[in-house]
């Protein structure tokens, strides 16, 4: 019995020993690893020698992204300009407020506005009444109507008096043809009796008189020729009361279808009401030099108006943005533009609001590159998706498109990747802790991660990781910490240049 109290007493003095011995043990190491990393980092801040830990190959999502940086803007934004000279009248408007599309904002006192916007003012009115008249109450197409109708009545009256000389109802058409060849007869008699004329002062018997003389009675032979066909075809002879009955039928034809080309004109009045209100938009143009109006909706951003100022033409009054519509115009080289399509998701941040990330799109891509210093750049155009109030024109923003995203991929560190024989490669742990080289074949890419997509390797696997910097190793745990992300299959995530 006391053996065995003995055996026990004795175990019991081991184990404490042992836990000692193994305290001991782990308060060296903690030491030697101390000392390894303030050696590692010199006393006055050198560069660390390479430290080699173990990381696990994980699964996860990577992203690759193309990073740029631009300003942002609002599309559309304006500023306003006083278009006239004048004192600005007291107004209500304020930086923030919401305006809608023509919306009066300032404007000046009448008492100091120039003659012309004076003038347009009092001739706006007539103006307006007059198109009002053409849209509404047509006058000009009632007066043109009532024309036409006494044009026609008096066109019957002269048909009739016309178709009385037509006995043989002969046709029209070969009655007019006949008159005007007989009316061409007339014009060759009247110049060979000017030509006669010309030789009257001539000896009667002189061959130059005689012969302009026979030359005017043969066409006058002639002419008497076409007027007895003429005649005849009528059944009338063709006298002066039958020419003038003739004559007064087609002047009161030619009045009927100028009456007809005004009426269909007033008819249709676009080209009238058009150009009624062209003029009224010029008069109103000259009026509102006087005023500040919104040329859309948005929001006032600033305003350099002051009531009471003595203002001159082209001095800036105020500055409207639509901050619902916030785009980014960033460079992107030709190397990368072809990665990049319009509709692809983006993440904006902005220096002056640390640590939020707003999401964005692409939204248009130019079709041609500019060069600067012989590097060729396309202007990409990025769409704040939701905008946000916090968020405003003329932040500086770092965009990062998103090109790529690849879902639980199989993921290795960067600093895994090694090169042998030229080919790319990790360092495997094997189970009795050597390491083996493994040729991998990479896929996506971000700044901390790696995508393999060949056979060789699988989640879980540890790699030798050789970290170079002072800053990758610190004795409080960060690696630790990094491996038992890693191991737990947290995979990483984030972009290309933005960092993990």
């Amino acid at each position: 019995m006391n053996a065995v109290r003995w055996k026990e007493k004795w175990e019991q003095l081991w184990l404490e020993k042992k836990k000692f011995i193994w305290m001991v043990v782990g308060g060296v190491a903690i030491v030697v690893a101390v000392g390894v990393l303030v050696l590692s980092r010199g006393g006055n801040g050198s560069a660390a020698q390479a430290q080699t830990v173990h990381m696990d190959v994980t699964r996860g999502t990577i992203t690759e992204t193309i990073d740029v940086v631009g300003s942002l803007e609002a599309s559309p934004s304006v500023i306003l300009s006083w278009e006239s000279d004048g004192i600005v009248n007291p107004f209500n408007v304020e930086i923030g407020d919401e305006v809608e599309k023509d919306q009066v904002l300032i404007d000046l006192d009448e008492s100091t506005l120039t003659a012309s916007i004076l003038q347009a003012q009092s001739d706006l009115l007539d103006a307006q009444v007059a198109l009002q008249n053409l849209e509404l109450a047509n006058t000009d197409l009632y007066e043109a109507a009532q024309v036409l109708a006494d044009a026609e009545y008096e066109l019957r009256g002269k048909k009739t008096d016309r178709d009385y000389w037509n006995s043989t109802a002969a046709d029209w058409d070969a009655i007019y043809s006949a008159r005007d060849e007989y009316y061409q007869k007339e014009q060759i008699v009247w110049e060979r009796e000017s030509a006669y004329q010309a030789y009257s002062n001539l000896e009667a018997d002189d061959p130059q008189r005689l012969a302009a003389y026979e030359a005017m009675r043969d066409a006058k032979l002639e002419a008497d020729t076409y007027l007895h066909y003429l005649s005849n075809m009528l059944g009338s002879y063709y006298d002066h009361a039958v020419e003038t009955d003739l004559i007064e039928y087609d002047q009161a034809q030619a009045a009927v279808e100028e009456a007809r080309i005004a009426y269909n004109r007033y008819l249709d009045q676009t080209q009238e009401i058009s150009a009624a209100q062209a003029n009224v938009q010029a008069l109103q143009n000259t009026v509102n030099q006087s005023k500040i109006i919104a040329p859309f909706g948005g929001t006032v951003t600033d305003i350099s108006a002051v009531t009471g100022e003595q203002v001159s033409a082209e001095s800036q009054a105020v500055r409207i943005d639509d901050l619902d519509n916030l785009l980014v115009d960033v460079y992107v080289s030709e190397v990368d533009i072809n990665r990049i399509a319009v509709g692809q998701p983006a993440v904006l941040s902005f220096d002056a609001l640390t640590g939020q990330e707003f999401e964005g799109a692409v939204q248009s891509i130019a079709s041609a590159g500019t060069s600067d210093s012989g590097v060729v750049e396309f202007r990409v155009t990025v769409k704040l998706v939701e905008a946000d109030p916090a968020v405003k024109p003329g932040f500086t923003a770092v965009v990062s498109i998103i090109t790529s995203s690849v879902e639980n991929a199989l993921l290795v560190p960067s600093q895994a990747i090694t090169t042998v024989n030229g080919k790319t490669a990790v360092m495997l742990v094997q189970p009795d802790g050597t390491a083996k080289s493994v040729l991998v074949e990479l896929g996506a890419s971000s700044e901390s991660y790696n995508e393999v997509i060949s056979d060789g390797l699988a989640e879980g696997d540890q790699l030798v990781v050789t970290i170079s910097t002072a800053d990758d190793l610190t004795f409080d745990g960060a690696i630790m910490r990094q491996m038992t992300t890693v191991t737990n299959g947290a995979g990483p995530g984030g972009g290309g240049q933005r960092g993990q």
